[in-house]
């Protein structure tokens, strides 16, 4: 097996080639689906799902995966990531020089993965929680510098954690909060700034929205009163 990784004009390109048996044309298209696997004499143990979760990440990320397969002569699989080449190697442009701890809330684990990546890419420490409750508990006790917020959370909604947020602060203080949501609507922004939230993203994210949401949530002046 044979790992490349090389720079391309769109980002990056990574590729894994074998000389195995490959794979049969009819078997190529369905093979990124879900519980799905090519039968062959290699074939013992799986779920289906390994190629599956990886073009979820790749799209996330806003890639492409591709496979090219010829019987008896192996396979090839290539992710085309659009990763640009870095500035320097010192933290989001939000705090220069100087790591964050941020609070990422988010119920589905293949996102949190995504974007937890791309924030300790760059140097900071994120805390992960799963729902609402698990976030304002972790407030209670713990110093962040931001919060990344989805809304769409299991009981206590992401609107509903914000406006919790700001009534627990006192007098000057004021966590940015940025909501980062798969919702399209065209109201969900207004909505969320009007719960008290500074910035808004819309997955998939990538490390320079991240970091510009983070900025501009950063510098958002502490007048906002949540709805």
């Amino acid at each position: 097996m044979t790992l490349r990784a090389q720079r391309t004009e769109e980002g990056l390109l990574l590729s894994v080639s074998d000389t195995g048996p490959g794979i049969p044309e009819a078997s190529q298209a369905r093979l990124f689906q879900r519980f799905e696997q090519a039968e062959g004499p290699q074939r013992r143990v799986g779920s289906g799902l390994g190629l599956a979760i990886c073009r979820e990440l790749v799209e996330m990320m806003g890639g492409s995966i591709e496979l090219e397969s010829r019987l008896a002569h192996g396979s090839t699989f290539r992710v085309r990531l659009p990763l640009a080449v870095p500035a320097s190697s010192t933290p989001v442009a939000w705090a220069p020089g100087r790591p964050c701890h941020l609070l990422l809330v988010e119920d589905d684990t293949i996102v949190a993965t995504v974007i937890r990546g791309l924030l300790e890419r760059e140097g900071h420490t994120v805390v992960h929680v799963v729902n609402g409750l698990a976030a304002l508990a972790e407030l209670a006790h713990a110093d962040v510098d931001a919060v990344l917020l989805d809304l769409d959370l299991p009981g206590v909604d992401g609107f509903q954690v914000a406006r919790l947020i700001r009534q627990r602060e006192r007098a000057g203080q004021h966590l940015p909060i940025v909501a980062v949501t798969a919702r399209s609507g065209s109201g969900d922004e207004a909505k969320a700034r009007a719960a008290g939230m500074d910035g808004f993203l819309r997955k998939p994210v990538s490390g320079e929205r991240l970091a510009d949401a983070l900025a501009c949530a950063a510098a958002a002046p502490a007048t906002r009163t949540p709805a």
